[in-house]
């Protein structure tokens, strides 16, 4: 039906019922997707699902390695497509998550930023931490690991930071553009186990 921006779950489900026709909604972090009947009828014009993963904190002695424990996966390397200028792709790996400082590909449609893991393991979401101005330049891209589409993105909001589920085992992780602007990311952390 229409994406706006939100808050909180919360803050969406007001937006909902303040919206005729809206029957429901999903949250993602900083974007609000509402839908009616006809999102149900034929196919379903959505990327698929987003969810929002918290950090519970545990005491040491209490964590263990199984697979519930999704942790921030460490990245060894990363490359671009084409480098626009000095915007290395680096940027977007360096733990800075300041969003006026990116790195950029040219411009045009398949240009991509790929990362490449310390060790292959299940990836089960991104957090991109999107450029504060031009925003929408970031509004659809697909996600990649090791080759196979996890997620494809096609979003009417432009958001600041989110995550984006992609739910695939491998060592590569590439986003990949699909606006014909530059592919601009200030940082990406990738979360699985």
């Amino acid at each position: 039906m229409k994406c706006v921006a939100g808050r909180s779950t919360l803050d969406c489900s007001v937006k909902c019922v303040q919206t005729p026709g809206c029957i429901g909604f999903s949250w993602l972090q900083s974007l609000c997707q509402l839908f009616d009947l006809s999102a149900f009828a034929g196919t379903w014009l959505s990327s698929p699902p987003c969810e929002v993963f918290k950090l519970i904190e545990e005491p040491a002695a209490a964590a263990s390695s199984s697979p519930a424990n999704i942790k921030k996966l460490n990245i060894s390397s990363c490359q671009h497509s084409n480098t626009y200028a000095s915007y290395y792709c680096t940027i977007s790996m360096d733990g800075n998550r300041d969003q006026t400082v990116y790195s950029a590909t040219v411009q045009g449609i398949g240009e991509w930023w790929e990362a490449r893991l310390a060790a292959p393991a299940f990836v089960a979401y991104l957090t991109i931490y999107n450029r504060l101005t031009l925003s929408d330049w970031l509004n659809k891209f697909n996600l990649l690991v090791d080759g196979v589409e996890c997620n494809r993105v096609d979003l009417t909001e432009s958001f600041s930071i989110a995550n984006f589920t992609c739910n695939a085992f491998g060592s590569a992780v590439r986003v990949v553009n699909q606006l014909s602007n530059h592919l601009v990311i200030c940082e990406v952390e990738i979360y699985g186990y």
